[in-house]
C-alpha cells in the first residue's frame, strides 16, 4: 500500500451538524483516492466511515489538536479543514500539482468563496496569476498587501503546507490557543517560500457562532472580546518566540506591541505594561501605514479608567457588532 501524499485534517470540537458535508467534500475530490488520506480530530463521538480516520483527543485548543493529528499524518502534506467549511472538488487535485511542481515552497493560501446560511457569497479577491513570496524579498509594503489584499492570515482551511517544515515547531504550535491561521501563515511567510493561489479552492461557511447570537448583555461581550484578544495576544507571543533568529524580529515586536495596547485596551486589571516606547514601535502588520497619531489614540483610550472605557468604547464597539447582527 503506498503511502498518501496528502494528509487533510479535519477538526471538530463540540459540533458535528456540518461535519458529514465537510467529510463529504473531501471524500468526493477529483484526485485520485490512494493520494490523499481524511483524519478526523475530535472530542465528540462520530460515526466510523471509509477512509476516515477518527482520532480522540481532549484537546480544547486548536493548535494541539491539529499538532496531535499531525503526528498521526502520514502525507507529505498538510491540508486543514475546519468541521463547517468545504473543500471544492478540484481542491485537492490542484494542491497535489503546485507542491509536486514547486520543492521550495512550504505552503499554499487558496482564495475562498465566504458564503452565508442563506447561500449569499462574498468572494476573497483573485491574483491574476500566483504570488510567489520568499522571505529574502519580503518588506511592509509587500506584507500588507498579502495581508489585507488577499487575507493571508484568515481561515484555516485556505492553508495547506508541508509536513517537514512544521516539525521543528510542533512544540510552539501545541501552545496556539485560537490564532492556528495566523500562526502558520506568519511562521512560513517569515522562514520559507509560500504562495498565494489565484483560484478558489474552498468555501468558508459563515456561521454566527452561539456566543455571537446570545449577547445578551454589554458585559457579556466584553468578557468575550477581551478573553479572544488575550488569547490571540498570547499566541503571537508564542509566534514571537517561535520566529527567533527568522531576521524579522524586530518587525514582529512592532506587530506584537499594537497587539499589546489592544489587550491592555479590553482589559479591567491587565498584566500587561505598556510605555510610550512600545506605542512608538507599535504598527500592525494588516495596515503597516496607520498613522502614528491614530495608534497613540489607542494608547491614550486603553489607560482610560475602566468605567470610562465601559461607557465610551466597550458601549459603542457593542452596538457596532449588533447592527452588524442586525439585532439592533
Amino acid at each position: 500500500m503506498t503511502e498518501p501524499y496528502i494528509s487533510v485534517i479535519i477538526s471538530v470540537y463540540n459540533r458535528t451538524q456540518y461535519v458529514g458535508d465537510a467529510i463529504n467534500s473531501v471524500l468526493s475530490q477529483t484526485l485520485d483516492k490512494d493520494k490523499y488520506e481524511v483524519l478526523v480530530i475530535t472530542n465528540v463521538d462520530l460515526p466510523e466511515r471509509d477512509r476516515v480516520k477518527i482520532i480522540k483527543t481532549n484537546e480544547r485548543w486548536y493548535g494541539p489538536m491539529i499538532a496531535q493529528a499531525i503526528e498521526e499524518a502520514r502525507g507529505e502534506i498538510i491540508s486543514v479543514l475546519d468541521d463547517d467549511d468545504l473543500f471544492l472538488p478540484n481542491k485537492l487535485e490542484v494542491i497535489y500539482k503546485i507542491f509536486k511542481e514547486n520543492n521550495n515552497v512550504s505552503l499554499v493560501r487558496n482564495p475562498v468563496k465566504k458564503v452565508d446560511m442563506v447561500g449569499k457569497e462574498r468572494l476573497d479577491p483573485l491574483p491574476k496569476e500566483p504570488i510567489l513570496l520568499q522571505p529574502k524579498n519580503l518588506n511592509l509594503d509587500i506584507i500588507g498587501e498579502a495581508i489585507t489584499k488577499y487575507n493571508l492570515i484568515f481561515n484555516n482551511s485556505s492553508m495547506s503546507f508541508r509536513k517537514e517544515k512544521i516539525l521543528s515547531y510542533l512544540d510552539y504550535l501545541k501552545k496556539v490557543k485560537l490564532s492556528f491561521d495566523t500562526f502558520i501563515s506568519l511562521l512560513f511567510l517569515f522562514t520559507n517560500p509560500i504562495i498565494i493561489w489565484n483560484q478558489y479552492l474552498s468555501i468558508y461557511r459563515v456561521i454566527m457562532s452561539s456566543s455571537s447570537r446570545d449577547l445578551t448583555s454589554l458585559q457579556q461581550y466584553i468578557e468575550r472580546v477581551s478573553f479572544h484578544m488575550r488569547a490571540i495576544y498570547d499566541d503571537l507571543i508564542t509566534l514571537n518566540e517561535a520566529l527567533k533568529n527568522s531576521g524579522y524580529e524586530e518587525l514582529f515586536e512592532k506587530h506584537l506591541n499594537y497587539h499589546k495596547i489592544v489587550v491592555k485596551l479590553w482589559s479591567k486589571k491587565s498584566d500587561v505594561n505598556v510605555n510610550l516606547k512600545d506605542v512608538f514601535k507599535a504598527m500592525p502588520l494588516n495596515n503597516p501605514r496607520i498613522p502614528r497619531w491614530r495608534v497613540f489614540l489607542l494608547y491614550m483610550a486603553s489607560s482610560l479608567p475602566y468605567f470610562l472605557k465601559k461607557s465610551i468604547v466597550y458601549k459603542r464597539s457593542y452596538k457596532k457588532q449588533l447592527r452588524v447582527q442586525n439585532l439592533l
